[in-house]
């Protein structure tokens, strides 16, 4: 009986000992996720090697420095959920080295976007090429609507920004319909040096101030249109640096700006999500040069280094590589509110062609 006790246990032991060592035997996958950033921002999980079992789901976040913007993770493969939100995650099934990507941008929130034509208020003969006096229009609508800024309540009397444009219009001879005081001579659009002028006349138009010398418009004051002193420059410095140190100048300032081109052919490339506002940024690159306009966007002619394509400046995005495969140029990107309602709201364009910039201060 003693033995067969003895044998019995033997055989529990046994078994307790293959069994124990079954339990746990299969070894714990380990993965590393090793973190970077570029200059600009930092991210979380902070910088440097991190253990994790397979399959974990790290959450990534990518935080800009003021003055930078996120520009897109790589390194993750198929791994990472969203390679351009700021948030976001990653399945660790490997060893990944990841890096937050940043970039010297900024972007002007709530920037007015208005489209081609004008209002035929007054009435205008001709609201063709009216792509200046849109471009300006929303400028005026944004310090008086969206900024409120003191220098600046009711220069546009309350008017909708396609209005605004028809009296800029007038003031800046587009189409050579308009002032007598300008110097357009028969010419579509509106030529570079009549920008200014135009701007600074209608800006300062009100009951008590019509300037002498100059020729007073055909048609009455909107009611509650009040008058202004403002700065409006122009620059058609053809130096890469100088004129882009003084297009970032004045968006770093919060001050959006016309800028014109030799053309307009932008070629659609990706969209993009601006992590900072959740706009979404289309990046376009540039076409062959062309001097004029093609169905079914708004009829204009353009005329290098005297009639361009002007636009609305709302920010910009320094050495960016937008879809991150090289399809798209790594460079000095702008973005700018086109007037056409062919093309979206910010249009990213490469650093080119470029003819003048006009600096608006209220």
């Amino acid at each position: 009986m003693k033995h067969k006790l003895i044998s019995v246990a033997l055989i529990a032991i046994l078994l307790f000992m293959v069994l124990g060592n079954s339990v746990g035997c299969t070894p714990t996958t380990n993965y590393t996720l090793t973190m970077s950033s570029t200059a600009g921002g930092s991210v979380t999980p902070a910088v440097g090697a991190h253990n994790y079992s397979a399959g974990t789901v790290v959450n990534l976040t990518a935080t800009a420095d003021s003055g930078y913007r996120f520009v897109n993770w790589t390194g993750g493969g198929a791994d990472i959920g969203n390679a351009t939100a700021a948030t976001t995650t990653i399945t660790m099934n490997a060893d990944h080295t990841v890096s937050a990507n940043f970039a010297l941008g900024v972007l002007i929130a709530n920037v007015p976007d208005t489209n081609q034509p004008p209002t035929n208020t007054i009435p205008t003969p001709n609201r063709t090429n009216f792509c200046a006096p849109i471009a300006m229009a929303n400028i005026l609508e944004y310090w008086d609507d969206v900024a409120n800024h003191a220098n600046a309540q009711n220069v546009t009397a309350g008017l909708i920004p396609e209005t605004v444009a028809e009296y800029l219009g007038w003031f800046m001879d587009t189409n050579n319909a308009g002032s007598p005081d300008r110097t357009n001579a028969g010419f579509p659009g509106t030529k570079d040096v009549d920008i200014v002028p135009g701007t600074l006349e209608f800006v300062r138009w009100d009951a008590a101030h019509n300037p002498p010398g100059i020729t007073a418009p055909p048609f009455a004051l909107p009611a509650g249109k009040l008058g202004y002193n403002w700065s409006v420059l122009t620059s058609c410095d053809t130096n890469y640096t100088i004129t882009l140190n003084l297009y970032k100048n004045e968006i770093n300032n919060g001050r959006p700006l016309v800028v014109s081109f030799d053309y307009w052919n932008p070629v659609f490339g990706t969209n993009v999500t601006d992590p900072q506002s959740g706009q979404t940024i289309s990046v376009f690159g540039w076409g062959t040069p062309t001097s004029s306009s093609h169905t079914p966007n708004p009829e204009e002619s353009w005329f290098t280094s005297d009639i361009g394509h002007a636009v609305t400046g709302v920010g910009y995005i320094l050495n960016w590589d937008p879809d991150g495969v090289g399809g798209l140029p790594q460079t000095d990107y702008v973005i700018v509110h086109d007037n056409w309602a062919t093309t979206p709201e910010n249009v990213a364009v490469p650093w080119a062609n470029w003819m003048c910039l006009f600096p608006v201060s209220p």
